[in-house]
């Protein structure tokens, strides 16, 4: 017996572990550069927005399981109070395992206007998680026909239940940024360090606070409009980098604009046991009017193959902003 709950525990993990990828307790979305308020908050008081959009991933795991991750948020600003509420919701789901986590946060974000066009915005962030693991859904050695093949849906085995947890967590950040090329950011998620362990562990298990850092600059690649390029052409270099517990990583993106078409790879750094780049990423977007779309497909690298598998995710924005085209009109992120 109690060597099935330690079973069971030690599935239950490994799923959280694979949802995180490097084995972390938090994960990221790939398309980070278009949707930097995913690892703060306080973009989303970038450029005041008011917008709403949904990511949706599938990675393609070992076994032909499948993990599935839908992402979506909105935003507004309050202009009269100056300041901007952001909603976020995530669902990670792994196929044919019953692991199931979902998680929703609500941010507060004030804008302070600065020296030389630069603009502060600090935000506070509160959250609710949980986390689902039907036992049920898995399939143990009794039910498994090693003449046929076949599975059945009776198990002798005792333990076959769903286990629930859930928690509150806060955070804080702050982002600044001008209106000519530059934005910075810094952030604290689970400053409460929340209890995530289950009634089947023997231990307590809290979640580790993530910090991670943000600087993104956008280089004007036809300044005079005498190039062979379009005449809106940029390229925007968004790094962030992310700590929890003894786990860092490194997001890379290069992404080109040209006009309203968006070209552009992501390299992404794990420093478990040294620098490792164990994923490789290329994206590809379309600004029209009122609309954004894009995907990322990320590809592992080195060692990491095994543990690191192919993921395609894609996104679509919806600005409605009242001053949306002026806020578009060359496709600068800081126009």
């Amino acid at each position: 017996m109690l060597f099935r709950k330690n079973t069971y525990l030690l599935l239950f993990l490994l799923a959280t572990a694979f949802s995180a990828r490097l084995q972390g307790q938090d994960r990221f979305i790939h398309n980070l550069s278009s949707l930097p308020h995913f690892a703060n908050a306080s973009y989303f008081g970038f450029k005041d927005p008011a917008k709403i959009g949904v990511v949706s991933e599938f990675v393609n795991a070992q076994a032909n399981n499948v993990s599935q991750h839908q992402y979506a948020y909105a935003t507004t600003f309050f202009e009269d109070y100056d300041f901007q509420l952001g909603l976020e919701y995530m669902n990670t789901k792994l196929d044919n395992s019953g692991y199931n986590h979902s998680n929703a946060r609500l941010s507060y974000i004030y804008k302070l206007q600065l020296e030389n066009n630069w603009y502060f915005y600090p935000g506070v962030t509160a959250g609710f998680s949980g986390y689902n693991f039907d036992y049920g859904s898995l399939i143990f050695s009794d039910q498994i026909d090693i003449l046929s093949g076949q599975v059945n849906t009776q198990t002798s085995d005792p333990i076959v239940a769903t286990d629930n947890m859930g928690y509150i967590d806060f955070g804080a950040s702050f982002m600044a940024h001008n209106d000519y090329n530059m934005s910075l950011g810094l952030s604290i998620r689970h400053l409460n360090q929340p209890k995530i362990s289950s009634e089947l562990s023997e231990r307590v298990i809290n979640l580790n606070m993530l910090i991670s850092a943000q600087f993104g600059y956008e280089i004007n690649l036809n300044r005079y409009q005498q190039g062979r390029l379009p005449n809106y052409s940029y390229l925007y270099l968004f790094q962030n980098f992310s700590k929890q517990g003894p786990n860092t990583r490194l997001d890379l993106y290069q992404e080109l604009t040209m006009a309203n078409l968006v070209l552009g790879i992501n390299e992404h750094v794990s420093g478990l046991n040294g620098a490792n780049l164990f994923q490789v990423g290329f994206s590809a977007g379309m600004k029209l009017d009122a609309l954004d779309i894009g995907f990322n497909y990320s590809i592992p690298m080195g060692n990491s193959q095994f543990a690191t598998p192919n993921a395609f995710e894609i996104f679509v924005n919806f600005d409605l902003s009242p001053y949306r085209v002026r806020n578009r009109k060359d496709f600068s992120r800081f126009y």
